[in-house]
């Protein structure tokens, strides 16, 4: 009950904020406020690691469950670059469009459009958030990251901001609040929900400068990186590259 009123809160809040033009650092506030108020309420307790970036950055991270974009965005407040089913779900595809959310259609050849938009918002000077590996996995390992979204960067000032989220696991490697495989988002937020407790850390890593490095090179550095810190095996496991996930 608790959470599906914090949901009604944020649909309110955001078109007050709308009907009023707030102003960015007044939106920023309430969305950040907001974030954290609902992690709290579902039992999520993160810690941040390192240093959020300052500058506009290429937030690049692991994929493990429809967690991650509140928990960046209670840390950043940044733009996210989310897959297009996203925009139809009920109230939080309403939602998500409301707050700068760029929306891809798979196999929609719309790439290098949705790089520009990446471009435009970091050089107004936003973070934008992509998650490279272009699904989600159970926790076990990180699937390679494409490079074709590095391009928003490559060639420009802008950073390449890596983050790990460290979610905790279950003895068998797997995390269980993960959102992957064959799981529907009802059943995965009341599994969650029932669990007493969730506890993130979220490590922010050496952001990498782009100069004379192209996307193949930043994708495979940012995802070492995390990897790396994550303590788990580089490369995944044979046939696990390809299984998709519904987020």
């Amino acid at each position: 009950m608790r959470i599906v009123l914090h949901m009604l809160a944020g649909v309110w809040l955001t078109w007050r904020m709308t009907r009023r033009e707030a102003d960015f650092e007044e939106r920023s506030r309430i969305r950040r406020a907001w974030y954290d108020r609902a992690l709290w309420i579902a039992g999520v307790r993160f810690r941040i690691h390192g240093e959020p970036p300052r500058r506009p950055s290429l937030v690049v991270s692991n994929h493990v469950s429809w967690l991650d974009i509140p928990l960046i965005g209670a840390a950043l407040d940044p733009c996210f670059l989310s897959k297009a089913e996203i925009a139809r779900w009920p109230v939080i595809g309403w939602l998500a469009r409301q707050h700068d959310t760029r929306f891809i259609e798979r196999g929609a050849h719309q790439a290098s459009a949705h790089v520009e938009a990446m471009q435009a918002g970091l050089d107004e000077g936003r973070h934008f958030v992509v998650f490279p590996e272009g699904t989600t996995s159970r926790g076990e390992f990180v699937r390679r990251f494409h490079p074709r979204l590095f391009a928003a960067v490559t060639g420009t000032r802008h950073p390449v901001q890596p983050v790990a989220l460290a979610y905790e696991r279950a003895p068998d490697g797997a995390v269980p609040v993960s959102y992957s495989g064959g799981d529907r988002l009802i059943p995965n937020v009341w599994r969650l929900l029932c669990r007493r407790e969730t506890r993130v850390d979220l490590h922010f890593l050496a952001p990498l400068e782009v100069a004379d490095q192209d996307r193949r090179s930043l994708a495979d550095g940012s995802r070492e990186a995390i990897v790396r810190v994550l303590g788990l095996p580089l490369e995944p496991p044979a046939g696990r590259e390809s299984d998709r996930s519904p987020a």
